[in-house]
């Protein structure tokens, strides 16, 4: 799937009662399959709705049937959270077995076979390509994407907050939705949620220690000229002429932080100029600025930033 990052945020909602056309519109979201359904025909409803953009959307789908199908492959990751029915899937040597709260990745290749009865699914897309090198730049490690559960019952809760974090704060919003920054924040967010509750990641070599500070250096410009921007890891890394790993280590070797922390605290500084320096009579807000430079929870941001400077951001605002 094409990195379509600057796309704007489309909202889709369909419904019939017509297995035809439930078939098709299945085929045309998600993959090529032939079904098997049995159950109540006169009663059948599919309905389902998606919002997203290129990098990644949720999505809902809710079938009364039951259905058997084998599926080509999507070629985007998917997250399935189970509201209501059951559901099992079955891929190369993976299988599971999902009931109502349990959460499950499907891999963007290989055919997968699939059985649900009177189902409600809740659905995260994710590019499978953007995730993979977002996971390898900020872990060291390669990636292998597989049917498979969350590590464990925290992490499936940390996978559900982040979720909601940006269903309900990001693309629930219009005007947050409409900024490219936030989106590329919300996508790393996403990711960071996947690679820490889905067994994705394998360990790799060590990274070279050869980095020096003057790469560090290229790397802090950098980030301070475009910290407006969706840049992250890789870019950084490419604009100091080193690796993503290598830069990683040289920031810890030299700074004691990380390139992405250092970014976080370039555009909290950012957002802490653009509050001193606002003129409240004008209406802006704090949430305004604190979006402007990628910060979409608000009371996560109002609490670090009374950490970073030692008083509320309304406090600020209104100095």
């Amino acid at each position: 799937m094409a990195d379509r990052s600057d796309s704007v945020v489309r909202r889709v909602e369909f419904a019939t009662t017509d297995l035809a056309e439930a078939h098709a519109y299945l085929c045309s979201v998600y993959s090529d399959h032939t079904p098997v359904v049995s159950g109540d025909r006169e009663r059948f409803r599919l309905r389902a709705r998606a919002t997203g953009e290129g990098r990644y959307g949720v999505e809902f789908v809710s079938h009364s049937m039951e259905m058997r199908t084998s599926a080509e492959p999507y070629g985007a990751l998917l997250v399935a959270h189970v509201l209501d029915g059951r559901v099992s899937m079955a891929a190369r040597r993976d299988e599971v077995r999902a009931a109502p709260g349990d959460a499950f990745l499907v891999p963007a290749e290989g055919r997968h076979e699939l059985w649900w009865s009177g189902v409600e699914l809740g659905m995260v897309r994710l590019d499978a390509a953007a995730v993979a090198r977002l996971a390898r730049e900020t872990t060291g490690g390669d990636v292998a994407f597989r049917l498979s559960r969350p590590v464990s019952r925290a992490r499936a809760r940390y996978w559900r907050s982040a979720v909601r974090h940006v269903t309900r704060g990001l693309l629930a919003e219009p005007e947050l939705a409409a900024s490219p920054l936030l989106r590329a924040e919300a996508f790393r967010l996403l990711t960071t949620a996947l690679v820490e509750t889905f067994p994705i990641i394998e360990p790799s070599g060590a990274p070279d220690g050869r980095t020096g500070a003057a790469a560090v250096r290229r790397a802090a410009a950098f980030i301070e000229d475009n910290a407006h921007r969706g840049i992250g890891l890789t870019e950084i890394a490419a604009a100091a002429g080193t690796s993503p790993r290598s830069l990683q280590a040289a920031f810890r070797r030299h700074l004691d932080t990380t390139p992405v922390a250092h970014l976080h605290e370039v555009r909290l500084r950012r957002a802490h100029a653009d509050l001193l320096a606002a003129d409240p009579t004008t209406g802006v807000t704090v949430a305004a600025i604190a979006a402007r430079w990628g910060f979409t929870h608000h009371g996560r941001f109002a609490a670090e930033y009374r950490r970073r400077f030692g008083r509320p951001p309304r406090q600020a605002l209104r100095s």
